[in-house]
């Protein structure tokens, strides 16, 4: 696992554009910036791997970083997706425990790592970044014990038709989407196998509440009848 690092960036916007840094001042987040380490991250590099010690928070400024846990036999679970805009690693940096889970980049991604003692301070010096950062924490582990409740409570189907519903307008009765990650990393999300999901899919098509369009194309034909299935 190594990184390519790059000198530390010297425009102090480039924090302005994330939150919660954007609550920070412009002295205050140049100091944060003067502590952070870039990484550049090729697809497929481990960032974090599981009992690794904590440096401290990662921030996403481009591309997307996979954070999962192994199952005994190996498969993938994976309990969050950081996008741009988003960080990990915060639980692990702010109690100074080991890491719960690996991070991997899905492709070549851009990040910033800001250590636990420059985060710490910021947190200490600015109140407003304090309660927007622990606000994002608790948004973080909201989601977390949503999908954890949907895994235990709903069987396979229902969790892929709770899955598709989420990815359109709540009063709409038809709409096209685009699968933004492929199959195997969408069951990955759900806690199921990829053979699993792909039965799963070939069922709703055949009832007729999605239409394949092209490879991560597909139609939600029936929202009313896949909401249901979600619920029931």
């Amino acid at each position: 696992m190594s990184s390519t690092t790059h000198p530390a960036p010297d425009d102090c916007s480039l924090l302005a554009r994330f939150a919660p840094f954007d609550m920070l001042e412009p002295a205050e987040r140049a100091r944060v910036l003067a502590a952070a380490r870039p990484i550049h991250a090729a697809r497929g590099e481990l960032l974090v791997q599981q009992e690794d010690c904590p440096r401290g928070i990662y921030l996403v400024l481009a591309g997307r970083v996979k954070c999962f846990v192994l199952s005994p036999s190996g498969g993938e679970k994976i309990v969050r997706l950081a996008e741009p805009g988003s960080f990990f690693g915060e639980e692990a940096a702010l109690i100074n425990r080991p890491h719960v889970a690996n991070a991997q980049a899905m492709s070549c991604s851009e990040l910033l790592l800001v250590p636990t003692p420059a985060l710490r301070a910021a947190m200490v010096s600015s109140t407003a970044f304090s309660v927007s950062m622990s606000t994002r924490m608790a948004a973080a582990s909201y989601d977390l014990m949503s999908t954890m409740q949907v895994q235990f409570q709903l069987s396979g189907t229902q969790r892929v038709a709770h899955y598709l519903t989420r990815l359109a307008p709540e009063d709409a009765e038809r709409w096209e989407i685009r699968l933004d990650t492929d199959k195997q990393t969408i069951a990955a999300q759900l806690n199921l196998t990829p053979e699993t999901l792909s039965r799963i899919l070939s069922q709703l098509t055949r009832d007729g509440m999605i239409q394949p369009r092209g490879r991560r194309g597909m139609v939600l034909s029936e929202l009313s009848k896949l909401r249901s299935c979600a619920a029931h």
